[in-house]
């Protein structure tokens, strides 16, 4: 697997994945998860900020509603998730990974996450035909 791994999106910003990977990925998530409101929150890495750019470009220009949570934890997206009702949300991080890594944490309503098994094949698909 490259970007793609079995439960998230992530690896070395500009090896990869780029920004237009992640403008593509905007672009496929609401056809793939049918949602229409998005949360999105980025931890601190330096490349967050502009990951988040291209996410919400691909988010909007596929019709999707998107509030920005800014810079947050994890699990402060999953909580306002589920508690506000979100169709889905994405979070900016890369967890654990060294800080030139950065990847996208998808989940859907109640913060059930979003895998390879149940939806990021779909997502991957489309982001590669796309290309």
């Amino acid at each position: 697997m490259g970007f793609f791994k079995a439960y998230d999106m992530r690896g070395t910003f500009g090896v990869d994945f780029t920004l237009d990977t992640v403008y593509k990925v905007g672009l496929a998530l609401p056809k793939v998860l049918k949602a229409r409101r998005f949360l999105v929150g980025r931890d601190c890495r330096l490349t967050s900020a502009q990951v988040r750019e291209a996410l919400v470009k691909g988010l909007t220009k596929s019709g999707a509603e998107v509030t920005d949570m800014g810079l947050c934890t994890t699990p402060m997206v999953y909580y306002f998730t589920a508690e506000d009702g979100f169709d889905a949300s994405v979070m900016i991080t890369a967890s654990h990974n060294p800080p030139g890594d950065n990847g996208l944490k998808v989940s859907v309503k109640t913060a059930l996450p979003v895998g390879y098994a149940n939806g990021l094949d779909q997502v991957e698909a489309l982001v590669n035909g796309l290309s």
